[in-house]
């Protein structure tokens, strides 16, 4: 829509779009007190895509300037009531007309005046008399820098949004520094890894900074224009405490904004939580591995003793009667005939290895046995001493000396007491062929609390604990110890340390056996002066009686424990 040149303009606007996608054509002030100028300019330009407003002074044209806001304004400099120069100071003083482009008007061509006229920000300047032809051109020209600059410019308000999206959205803090190390923005990430509000952080600057790593790597990066990073350090919060952060600080590169340091702040507590819960479960998959292993060996030894047990009733059974025979006819033999001494010898030599013979027979068959304990009330130190009865006569032949220290204040609770007194009697005769000769045998019995280097492996498969109160029995020899190979393997069935023939290898097996249907524990270890002792412990206390024998299995036990 055009106006005719001279008209008074009382309501000039923008045309808004009819649709959101239709472009709205330049507008273009014309302003001139000489209406044929007006006129030339005004058919100079019309026909074209353009709005064109006319004034014929310069209060005119600020006025119509507020109200339509052209695009583009032409000028004249020499008017009566205000001249151009004026004119354009205002309009870049009013930041509502601040925008508008100028373009001089004048038949003045002095350079002073021209400078004079871009300094107030003129774009162009055209000299009277003017052509038609270059007033369009130039024009034209500068409506299309100007349609480029907004296009510009709402690309980058476009791009800053994002921009801000972005830096919003991050779950790493962002901080910016300017080139005097001062903070220019913050995002939210920031402020909670900070633990301050942006109004707080925008008022620090580089020397504000901890740790001191930090502000050197900002201030190098600035120097350097490098980035740098680093892994991990301590970072202090508002509230006194610190974040582990990872840190990489990058120079602004981006001729758009102003020079400085970009810091990106990474919070490292939730891998960190991470990292220990990983641990943890680690640690606890590797534990229930081992203790897996461990019980599918129980199991498999289980199995396999099982196994030996049935094999071994059998074949005491079986042997036994043939034995039970020639064992009779030996007596027989004996009595009816009438031997010289070296038929008697041999006679004597059969005899022996029937008797030991029948002494394997008779371990395999206690060894694979199952039976139930004949629990009754029992003082231990009767058993201890009705056991040392039984083997005294060795003892003496062997020159072996017996010590005892038997406390009188350990309560009477229920043995099977025939099973003690075998258990006894096992440990004594071991202690007795590990010394041979000339040695001593040391005895002791009390109820006390156990200390932590008197828990062994089976004491602690059995649920002992350190401080617990306990029935201890400790037998001791002054032999030559156990070689430390062979303590692990003490207690498996058929495993002797004895030369061959003089031991089945089931003694302690079945001693063991024996104390875990009592519910207690025997562990085996080296003195610091040499020899060996057996612990024996038992709780002072009768059995519950839901499980009356203590029979339970060590390992059921000990999970039991760990779920309580």
């Amino acid at each position: 829509m055009s106006e005719a040149p001279g008209t008074p303009i009382t309501h000039p606007a923008h045309a808004p779009p009819s649709s959101p996608g239709e472009r709205v054509p330049p507008c273009i002030l014309l302003v001139d007190d000489i209406p044929a100028n007006l006129r030339v300019l005004y058919e100079s330009l019309n026909g074209r895509d353009y709005r064109l407003l006319v004034a014929n002074g310069g209060a005119q044209a600020l006025d119509i300037a507020r109200r339509a806001h052209p695009d583009l304004m032409l000028l004249d400099i020499m008017m009566p009531d205000m001249d151009g120069f004026e004119v354009c100071g205002r309009l870049k003083a009013d930041c509502e007309t601040a925008d508008i482009a100028v373009i001089f008007l004048s038949a003045l061509d002095d350079a002073t005046d021209k400078i004079h006229g871009l300094e107030l920000g003129a774009v162009d300047y055209v000299t009277k008399p003017f052509h038609p032809d270059e007033v369009a051109a130039r024009v034209d020209a500068h409506c299309k820098i100007l349609r480029l600059e907004r296009e510009l410019a709402q690309r980058n308000r476009q791009l800053e949004l994002v921009r801000d999206r972005i830096l919003n959205s991050m779950v790493e803090g962002v901080v910016g520094l300017d080139a005097e190390g001062r903070v220019s923005f913050v995002n939210p990430a920031a402020e909670r890894i900070l633990g301050l509000d942006a109004q707080r952080i925008l008022t620090r600057e580089l020397g504000d900074w901890e740790p001191a790593r930090l502000r050197e790597t900002a201030a190098r990066v600035l120097v350097e224009q490098r980035e740098a990073s680093m892994d991990e350090l301590e970072l202090p919060r508002g509230d006194g405490s610190s974040i582990p952060v990872e840190l990489r600080a990058a120079p602004v590169s981006d001729p758009a904004y102003p020079a400085g340091v970009v810091l990106v702040l990474r919070d490292l507590s939730e891998r960190r939580r991470v990292e220990a819960t990983l641990n943890r479960t680690n640690d606890e998959l590797t534990r229930s591995h081992r203790e897996l292993r461990v019980a599918q060996m129980q199991l498999v030894q289980a199995a396999k003793l099982e196994s030996v047990g049935r094999l071994a009733a059998g074949v005491a059974h079986e042997v036994k009667n043939p034995l039970a025979i020639v064992q009779l006819g030996l007596d027989y033999l004996e009595q009816v005939t009438a031997f010289d001494e070296i038929s008697r010898e041999v006679l004597q030599d059969m005899q022996h290895a029937l008797s030991r013979a029948d002494t394997v027979v008779r371990g395999l068959l206690d060894f694979s046995r199952e039976r139930g304990l004949d629990l009754k009330p029992c003082a231990i130190n009767d058993a201890i001493a009705q056991s040392l009865q039984l083997v005294r006569h060795e003892l003496t032949q062997r020159n072996i000396d017996v010590l005892t220290n038997l406390a009188g204040d350990i309560p009477e609770r229920p043995f099977d007491t025939d099973k003690l007194q075998q258990v006894f009697l096992n440990l004594f005769m071991n202690a007795m062929h590990a010394m041979e000769r000339d040695g001593t045998l040391v005895i002791r019995s009390d109820c006390a609390s156990v200390a932590a280097d008197q828990i062994g492996p089976h004491a602690a498969d059995a649920g002992f604990l350190p401080g617990d109160r306990l029935i201890r029995i400790a037998i001791e020899d002054t032999g030559p110890g156990i070689e430390p190979k062979d303590l692990g393997r003490l207690f498996d069935p058929y495993f002797t340390t004895k030369r061959q023939g003089e031991g089945t290898g089931l003694g302690l097996s079945v001693t063991r056996n024996i104390v875990t249907l009592h519910a207690g524990s025997i562990d085996l270890a080296n003195l610091p002066q040499g020899g060996a002792r057996a612990l024996l412990l038992f709780q002072p206390q009768a059995a519950s009686a839901d499980n009356p024998a203590g029979a339970a299995s060590p390992l059921f036990r000990n999970t039991a424990r760990r779920q309580a």
